[in-house]
């Protein structure tokens, strides 16, 4: 509960630009595209999971996660302070460096704690504060920007995540590492040479992520330019999404322990990549639109969650350098799908994102099947 509170904040914190960022331009007078140029530079700091990474290790899981939830709210206290264009990028790359901190080190931490039959389940609960950050989170902020401002949801996750801080402090117990982790720079490249299948997940995540980054970053500029949705609609068609993504984690803490975990990922994986191509075509109809984008993030999430607990078992006795090349390619991946995306939309239109989106998604999918499986 403690991890997936902070997570939340963070996570909303992260996905907030995407269907605001119309309303961030306009707030700060500048054009859409300049916010999607800030979209695509935050994505850089997740390059520097192999070095930030083994602090875990070397602090405590549990320390780098308190540290990354006070680094998100300086962050975002930093645009209430200078409401303006610079503090906007100052303060993305910061939040992001967050959850380069945070994540790697929670994923560890519940798979040192966890089963590996049981742990789809307990990685599947973290990741409700992805899909909540949507439900809660969007909504919240369409009414905050509304009322008080675009700078608004800044403060209040700022504050928010200062309380994440001290939950994390007292809830969280300490947990002894069962595994034996290089913490410097030698023994991590050791571990990449030793282990190419960690490069294929590589390729896999930076591609998955890359299709769902190419499609997801022009949808609320193609909302709002074709049903003309207002700031609180926009909110609430997020909520959408976010209510699909907390049915597929619920999914994939079921079926992937069940099922086992490639037969899952596979399988809603090439469904996903079907969906990318159909949206463009639901233009006319908002209600067709939602429900479209509703299985197209079901079976996203699907795919994304049940597979953090086979990327946890690559290399089971170096998890932690796995996870932290997990997230550089996430990284990767939203960098490619953010400097990419907007362009494709400009000159082709959304029917040419969907497409591009289906045909990477089904590409990851193939290099999974085909190479990537469990360890030891």
């Amino acid at each position: 509960a403690a991890i997936t509170l902070a997570r939340l904040f963070l996570n909303t914190g992260l996905r907030m630009v995407y269907p605001f960022a119309p309303a961030f331009a306009r707030g700060l007078d500048v054009p859409v595209t300049a916010v999607y140029r800030l979209i695509a530079v935050r994505n850089v700091a997740g390059f520097f999971s192999p070095v930030l990474g083994p602090l875990a290790l070397r602090y405590g899981r549990k320390v780098m996660m308190m540290f990354s939830a006070l680094l998100f709210s300086l962050g975002c206290l930093l645009v209430v302070v200078w409401p303006a264009y610079w503090s906007l990028g100052a303060a993305l790359t910061l939040l992001a460096f967050a959850k380069v901190i945070f994540d790697p080190a929670m994923q560890s931490y519940v798979g040192d704690a966890v089963p590996y039959q049981q742990r789809g389940k307990a990685l599947a609960v973290t990741e409700y504060a992805w899909s909540l950050a949507f439900i809660v989170g969007a909504p919240a902020v369409g009414l905050a920007i509304q009322a008080q401002g675009w700078p608004a949801p800044f403060f209040w996750l700022g504050v928010l995540s200062l309380t994440a801080v001290f939950i994390l402090w007292r809830l969280l117990p300490r947990m002894n590492r069962r595994t034996r982790e290089g913490v410097g720079w030698r023994e991590t490249a050791s571990v990449l040479r030793r282990y190419p299948v960690i490069w294929l997940a590589f390729v896999y995540i930076t591609l998955a992520i890359a299709a769902n980054e190419l499609l997801f970053i022009v949808y609320g500029d193609w909302m709002e330019t074709s049903f003309n949705l207002a700031l609180t609609s926009l909110g609430l068609a997020s909520g959408v999404i976010g209510g699909s993504e907390i049915l597929g984690e619920t999914f994939a803490g079921w079926s992937v322990d069940r099922f086992g975990k490639r037969p899952v990922i596979i399988t809603t994986g090439i469904l996903n990549g079907l969906l990318y191509i159909l949206i463009p075509h639901t233009s006319f109809s908002l209600t067709a639109a939602l429900v479209t984008l509703f299985f197209l993030f079901l079976t996203f999430e699907i795919t994304l969650v049940g597979g953090m607990p086979l990327m946890t078992e690559l290399v089971p006795r170096s998890r932690g350098v796995v996870m932290t090349m997990v997230l550089a390619a996430m990284s990767m991946g939203r960098l490619l799908g953010a400097s990419i995306g907007p362009l494709i939309w400009v000159r082709g239109g959304f029917l040419w994102s969907g497409l591009a989106s289906g045909v990477v998604m089904v590409t990851a999918v193939l290099i999974l099947a085909r190479w990537i499986r469990e360890g030891e």
